[in-house]
């Protein structure tokens, strides 16, 4: 494609309606079925290594507690007291946890998230401490990410998640980078006012690269030169650097893909993975309202990388991959404002814009 100057062209134009990303029946239905009964990326192995490691996430909207027990399995539950419904944990990570309280009435739960002590527990008679547990949810970890299923499981139904089996086609890559050993280097939310879709089309091509970041990301890439492909609810595709143009001089066994292109993955509905050299950002879209989401944005680093390298080289990484994401959202909310405008109906993605097609006809389907 570099040598001939040519795209990865789909069938033909696909559009998704401009009220999907506004219409409040549409988004309120987006949370109920997409961050409520679907595997959700809410962590990472690098931040629950030990036992009493724990990870506290509320951007789904459900108050998500992650631990590690000290039998060294991952668990996952709601955060919520079952008393009089406080969170357990206050904090958003910490590590050598033996139980978590209420920090309103004291009433505790351990590792596995038994209700093992209650505050002048007589005043509450024979209530069966074995029926008010936290709250459990399926939770899987592979590959150095952690998902969660964000409702409440009933009682004696299975915790575990065939994470596998979601992915998919996917597993093979994802296992081949695996992640497991990696280091989380940084992790910030962003807030744009706009859309938790409209978040995720801005990565799903390089079509605006020239014009919105020609002093950012733009100098390091072809012109729009990706390829993509689908697979089931989710994609890969990887974008051509400009170092690609001198590949062929050298020998075959020596081409390594990022090296010279970023690969990125979707991961249905809300993630999305950016492999470069020696390091993966890591974009998670979460929806607030209609017109306002956060997105988290995460860097892991392999730790033979982050030993060899010094700190300013990681943060220049992040610092370019933040000024991108600056220039994104700045128009990106415009817009989310202009959607209302009247001006278009759809939202019209060209030949190699298909990605865009695929991925608002995953969610179009999921919630239908």
């Amino acid at each position: 494609m570099v040598r001939t100057n040519t795209r990865d062209e789909g069938p033909g134009l696909t559009h998704t309606p401009v009220d999907t990303y506004y219409d409040p029946a549409r988004f309120r239905r987006e949370v109920d079925i997409l961050f409520r009964q679907y595997p959700i990326v809410v962590a990472f192995s690098g931040q629950l290594r030990r036992p009493g490691d724990f990870v506290v996430h509320d951007q789904t909207g459900q108050p998500i507690l992650v631990t590690r027990g000290t039998d060294g399995v991952l668990r996952a539950f709601l955060n919520v007291c079952r008393h009089r419904g406080a969170a357990v944990e206050q904090k958003p990570c910490g590590a050598n946890k033996r139980a978590f309280v209420c920090a309103y009435h004291g009433w505790s739960y351990d590792l596995t998230g038994r209700l093992v002590g209650i505050t002048d527990g007589a005043a509450f008679g024979d209530l069966d401490k074995a029926s008010h547990g936290l709250r459990r949810l399926k939770v899987a970890e592979r590959y150095g990410l952690v998902w969660v299923v964000p409702s409440a499981l009933a009682d004696g139904e299975e915790a575990s998640l065939d994470i596998d089996g979601y992915l998919g086609a996917l597993t093979r890559d994802l296992s081949g980078w695996d992640m497991q050993g990696w280091e989380v280097h940084s992790s910030q939310p962003i807030r744009p006012h706009m859309n938790w879709k409209l978040v995720i089309d801005t990565f799903l091509e390089l079509y605006h690269f020239r014009y919105l970041h020609p002093g950012t990301v733009y100098p390091l890439f072809h012109d729009n030169i990706a390829t993509y492909e689908r697979m089931g609810s989710h994609m890969r595709w990887a974008a051509a650097k400009r170092t690609l143009d001198g590949i062929e001089e050298q020998p075959k066994e020596t081409w390594r893909i990022r090296d010279h292109a970023i690969v990125f993955y979707s991961l249905f509905p809300n993630t999305v993975l950016t492999y470069t050299q020696d390091h993966c950002g890591v974009f998670t879209s979460f929806p607030v309202t209609p017109d306002e989401s956060v997105m988290q944005f995460s860097v892991l680093v392999p730790p033979e990388e982050k030993a060899v390298k010094p700190e300013s080289y990681w943060k220049a990484n992040v610092d370019l991959f933040a000024a991108a994401l600056v220039e994104d959202f700045g128009i990106g909310e415009t817009i989310q404002r202009n959607f209302r405008s009247g001006a278009n109906r759809v939202q019209t993605f060209g030949n190699f814009e298909k990605a865009l097609g695929w991925y608002h006809q995953e969610v179009a389907e999921a919630v239908a």
